[in-house]
């Protein structure tokens, strides 16, 4: 040993021989928000420090989630943060589930197992008589921050100390993965009713009795723009999949399966610690000669998937060729209720307009919900991210002000968020619509994930629709 070696081991001895007990240690003074206790991270061996508020929270089961290590690949969470119970049961923390809400937004609890009658066993109407047909959830924080090379979503009931936490109010989206028109009104629905007043598709009745018939289906082949329209002739607080709301839905399944992979298989086994693993499944989106069958119009009805309840898993819809044997036996994922989260039809995502340039595509959110967001400007918009110029499947996901969209490809079917990223920045510019989900015949480019925003405000698709969505208070954005 060196003499310079022996001196700081010395000095070490002395510091040792000197150092205080906790209860002679100066008490603390100054708010508890500036104070740090030392904590050690049983996954990794090392000690790291905690904000004490925090620290608290966390200890008192006040906030829940995942994260993932961004030094690989691997689509999988690396660990849990916070209170185990609470992420077990964070379903029934948030009233994750179905529910019938009226136009002045107040909503009624559905039977979990049974969606044709209410929590008390009273019957329930999904036709519109009776309000709209949402999955829904309570209000709450979700919160994105880095440390390292590690990436943690959280839940919580508060804003968590020193991090940005965004404030969700208490709302819903359509439980059925696309938006119900009322042909009558011009009024966007999310109900279940085979009346020719809500014909799906294009509204086409010549399909109407035949194998291709489009009653009972979600609506398609609109100007993107007018979903928003339709929906908020319903009155303050409705829109068509407002970005928060489509935010809410792919941070509550990442946190609660603990994968960015929607469409992992699905497990109906918990793992070691109650939780949930695996995915949803395919989902709708191998369905062969779409084209040839109906023209692209919805194959899969409102009704598909309302037997699991407010339960998790895949229901098979079998989509018939016109001699009445099966032609494609549809997968439908449930998430809580919530079908089709992804695959089947695209979704337009309102509250968001992309900016292609020239050089730089850029992604702006709109500050209000209640005050809207007028598609053909940027003007009063917060840019929120640039998104790549060349599409491929998405390696990295900007949650600033949740936006949701990609910031870098180069990822596969297997890794990272395992979705496609569509875009036509670099030959075509202009301001276009996001697209989120994919279609039936998405394979594994499909996901809650996945991204197109080639199409302008104005362009109609027989593939393309917008569910239904509400907050019971404004959503609000600041930079």
């Amino acid at each position: 040993m060196t003499s310079d070696q022996e001196t700081r081991v010395l000095n070490m001895l002395s510091a040792f021989e000197g150092g205080q007990t906790i209860d002679t240690l100066p008490a603390g003074t100054g708010s508890v928000k500036d104070m740090k206790i030392e904590v050690l991270d049983d996954s990794t061996g090392a000690s790291n420090y905690m904000n004490l508020r925090e620290a608290v929270s966390v200890a008192n089961g006040g906030c829940c989630g995942r994260y993932w290590n961004n030094a690989n690949a691997a689509p999988k969470a690396a660990g849990n943060y916070g209170s185990l119970d609470m992420l077990r049961n964070l379903q029934n923390e948030l009233s994750l589930g179905c529910y019938l809400v009226t136009d002045d937004r107040k909503r009624r609890k559905l039977d979990p197992v049974n969606h044709n009658r209410f929590e008390d066993g009273s019957p329930a109407k999904l036709d519109g008589s009776m309000g709209q047909y949402m999955w829904c959830w309570d209000a709450h924080y979700e919160t994105i921050w880095l440390e390292g090379t590690l990436e943690y979503w959280v839940v919580s009931r508060e804003p968590i100390s020193g991090k940005r936490s965004y404030y969700i109010p208490a709302g819903g989206v359509s439980a059925l993965g696309g938006g119900v028109l009322d042909r009558t009104n011009s009024i966007l629905c999310s109900i279940i009713n085979d009346s020719a007043q809500y014909r799906g598709g294009n509204n086409d009745a010549s399909r109407d009795g035949t194998y291709r018939n489009q009653l009972g289906m979600v609506a398609t082949y609109l100007p993107y723009k007018n979903f928003s329209t339709y929906a908020r002739k319903r009155g303050q607080g409705w829109d068509a999949n407002w970005y928060v709301a489509q935010a809410v839905v792919n941070f509550m399944f990442a946190v609660i399966f603990g994968t960015r992979n929607w469409q992992e298989a699905y497990n109906a086994n918990k793992d070691s610690n109650g939780l949930f693993q695996g995915g949803l499944g395919a989902g709708v989106t191998n369905m062969p000669d779409w084209g040839g069958f109906n023209g692209y119009y919805p194959i899969v009805p409102t009704s598909a998937g309302l037997e699991l309840g407010d339960s998790c898993g895949v229901s098979i819809y079998n989509v018939l060729k016109e001699d009445g044997t099966v032609y494609y036996a549809a997968p439908v994922p449930v998430f809580f209720g919530l079908k089709n989260p992804f695959g089947h039809i695209w979704k337009i995502v309102s509250g968001e307009v992309v900016d292609a340039g020239a050089e730089i595509t850029s992604v702006y959110v709109a500050k209000s919900l209640y005050a809207g967001c007028d598609v053909t400007t940027t003007a009063g918009m917060i840019k929120a991210a640039e998104l790549p110029r060349s599409e491929g499947w998405v390696k990295k996901v900007s949650m600033y002000l949740l936006n949701g969209l990609p910031t870098e490809v180069g990822g596969s079917p297997s890794t990272y968020y395992c979705d496609y990223f569509y875009t036509s920045a670099k030959t075509s510019q202009g301001l276009r619509a996001r697209l989120v989900g994919a279609r039936a015949y998405g394979g594994a480019n499909a996901g809650a994930f996945c991204s197109t925003v080639c199409g302008a405000w104005t362009h109609a698709n027989t593939t393309v629709s917008s569910p239904l969505c509400y907050f019971e208070e404004d959503v609000q954005m600041e930079v």
